[in-house]
């Protein structure tokens, strides 16, 4: 599978319109909603000049994904709190991280539950969580917390953590707000090696 070899400005500002659109089709009824022919005629389109910017469907909800994600990325370096540091900056964030998909569950479950075939060759770039790790941990290899050679797989370890309390929570498995929040302090805490504030 190849990109259509539309590659001008003005190209570029009609792809982004149809994913602007998928975008809030997606949001609003999730991403089964995200037809062609609903696509189009919200981006303002025939649905066949779609397809002289993406091969299918699929590819439009790839690059959609994409833009989902550096929405997302967005919306934690908003939220972040330079002055919080240790096991609290990082409550703080994945609180941040969770209260996103709580507010945005259709988002979640095109994340997570919707499969795209990608192409290898022509995938889209994803952003780089491990660079933002690094980061975001460095923190705490600073003050002491966890060794440096730790970070990836602590990083990993409460974003497993964050996720697998989601899927809980959009299952209908009895999982309230507050108790996904006071379970992610808790994992946190633990996985990171801090102790809960009293």
């Amino acid at each position: 599978m190849t990109r259509p070899k539309n590659s001008d400005i003005k190209s570029d500002r009609v792809r982004a319109f149809f994913v602007d659109a998928a975008k809030k089709i997606i949001l609003r009824d999730g991403v089964d909603g995200a037809s062609v022919r609903k696509v189009a005629a919200l981006a303002g389109y025939s649905y066949a000049t779609m397809y002289n910017y993406f091969v299918d469907l699929n590819q439009l909800l790839q690059e959609t994904k994409h833009a989902m994600i550096m929405d997302l990325v967005e919306h934690m370096g908003k939220v972040e709190n330079p002055s919080l540091r240790g096991v609290e900056a990082i409550r703080f964030l994945n609180r941040n991280y969770a209260l996103y998909f709580l507010d945005h569950p259709h988002v979640y479950r095109f994340f997570y539950s919707c499969h795209l075939e990608y192409d290898k060759e022509a995938a889209m770039p994803h952003f780089d969580y491990e660079s933002s790790w690094q980061e975001c941990y460095q923190r705490l290899v600073d003050d002491g917390v966890i060794r440096q050679e730790d970070i990836m797989i602590v990083a990993r370890t409460v974003i497993y953590a964050v996720h697998g309390l989601l899927a809980l929570y959009f299952s209908n498995n009895g999982i309230t707000r507050e108790m996904l929040f006071s379970e992610l302090d808790d994992a946190t805490d633990y996985i990171v090696g801090g102790k809960k504030e009293v």
